[in-house]
């Protein structure tokens, strides 16, 4: 499709304005949280708490959903068996 004459010069100024806000956008900085302790517990609180035995949901102190800590895969994890 061709622009009528009088619109030809918002392709080149178009083109010009997408080069300058993709460069001209900071790089995004991380940080580290070194500060940060390691976890002594892990829970997983949430509406599914009562289905994996918990007396209510939403609750972090319930420890039917407290994760184990697996030095070897330096990951929390568990398994849970529930109804499908």
């Amino acid at each position: 499709m061709r622009f009528p004459r009088r619109y030809r010069w918002l392709s080149p100024l178009m083109a010009w304005c997408v080069i300058c806000t993709t460069f001209a956008v900071p790089p995004a900085t991380t940080s580290v949280a070194a500060a940060t302790p390691t976890p002594t517990a892990v829970t997983i609180a949430g509406s599914l708490q009562s289905e994996l035995g918990c007396p209510g949901d939403w609750d972090p102190a319930c420890t039917a959903t407290g994760l184990a800590y697996d030095a070897n895969d330096d990951v929390w994890q568990k398994s849970f068996a529930t109804l499908a």
